[in-house]
């Protein structure tokens, strides 16, 4: 299904292309699927649970929130460079479809903004409500750019801008600036610590 919609866009992809693309028939398919749309929150549920597992390679409750950022945002930006598809279905078309596909969607980014409000623990005082909010979606909206001009195995050369978007608001532009330095040492590297 990542294939499928990667190449031709969720709408485009039919049954049939995900079916020979899989090797699977048909009717196989409708064995495990209803339609494409419940197809799609399975393997969007499937990324979701892969990016996890990433993110939990790097995390641990002893690393402050701004290091637990830094190495968040270079292990998640590094799977989806490595896993491109996935990337083009989680942040494209599990969004413009809706159903299961948008409900896990939305899921994995009220978890992401749950962290970052975390942030507001070092933010001065006056930060607004909706910073962590417009940060994700600043964030969101340059990966997406990438996806679409087919730089998705590129992403990590956004991890920088990525991590200094999330900081700003809560650590400001020096603090920020640091830790984007530190996401641009780190984001080639395999294994963060």
């Amino acid at each position: 299904m990542a294939e499928c919609c990667a190449a031709k866009g969720y709408e485009a992809a039919a049954v049939d292309d995900v079916c020979a693309a899989s090797g699977v028939s048909r009717e196989s398919f409708e064995r495990v699927f209803a339609d494409k749309g419940e197809c799609l929150g399975a393997a969007m549920e499937s990324i979701v649970a892969e990016a996890w597992r990433a993110l939990d390679e790097v995390g641990s409750p002893d690393k402050p929130w701004a290091t637990a950022l830094r190495d968040g945002v270079v292990a998640l930006l590094r799977f989806l460079a490595d896993h491109r598809a996935f990337a083009h279905l989680a942040l494209i078309d599990a969004t413009a479809s809706g159903g299961r596909a948008g409900a896990v969607h939305e899921s994995a980014k009220a978890a992401l903004l749950d962290f970052l409000e975390r942030g507001r623990e070092w933010a001065e005082p006056g930060v607004p409500v909706v910073a962590a909010r417009g940060a994700l979606a600043g964030a969101e909206a340059l990966a997406v750019r990438e996806i679409l001009a087919g730089r998705a195995g590129e992403l990590g050369e956004q991890a920088p801008a990525i991590v200094y978007m999330l900081a700003v608001p809560f650590l400001g532009v020096g603090e920020a600036g640091r830790l984007a330095r530190g996401a641009a040492r780190r984001r080639n590297l395999r294994a963060v610590a």
